[in-house]
């Protein structure tokens, strides 16, 4: 009985030793944090505290806009009133988007805060205006334009 090796040609058995370690790279590490300077910190905590609303975006996530939209559009939100920064346009927003997860262990966008305090992403900020339970006992946290 031949083995394995012997029936298979030494290009495809590499072709397949490298695809094993690029999956197993890709599906089975857990990234790391990226280690994120307490200057850069503390200036992403200046921004949450600047303006009632801070939001950390990416122009091409739909979740993004969706926040933006209902945020700006339906409940009349005055942009003057919030922090808007669009990562993926700024030179250093993949050092500010990790500064963020050190703050609140959030990995994506959008991220959110009123007040200073952290709300979640889109979908936890739509339940502060769907739920009418979560709305009751979140009413103080709300934004609005006043």
């Amino acid at each position: 009985m031949d083995s394995i090796f012997q029936q298979v040609s030494v290009p495809t058995l590499i072709i397949i030793v490298l695809l094993t370690a690029l999956v197993s790279k890709r599906f089975f590490t857990a990234a790391a944090p990226r280690m994120v300077s307490q200057s850069t910190v503390q200036r992403v905590k200046e921004l949450i505290g600047e303006k009632k609303v801070f939001v950390a975006s990416k122009t091409y996530c739909p979740y993004c806009q969706a926040t933006l939209k209902t945020l700006f559009e339906d409940l009349k939100f005055p942009q003057s009133k919030a922090v808007v920064l669009q990562l993926n346009t700024m030179s250093d927003g993949q050092e500010i988007q990790d500064a963020l997860y050190e703050i609140n262990g959030q990995k994506t966008v959008p991220n959110i805060y009123i007040d200073g305090k952290h709300i979640g992403g889109n979908s936890d900020f739509c339940l502060l205006y769907t739920s009418p339970s979560q709305r009751d006992t979140e009413r103080s946290r709300m934004p609005s334009s006043a």
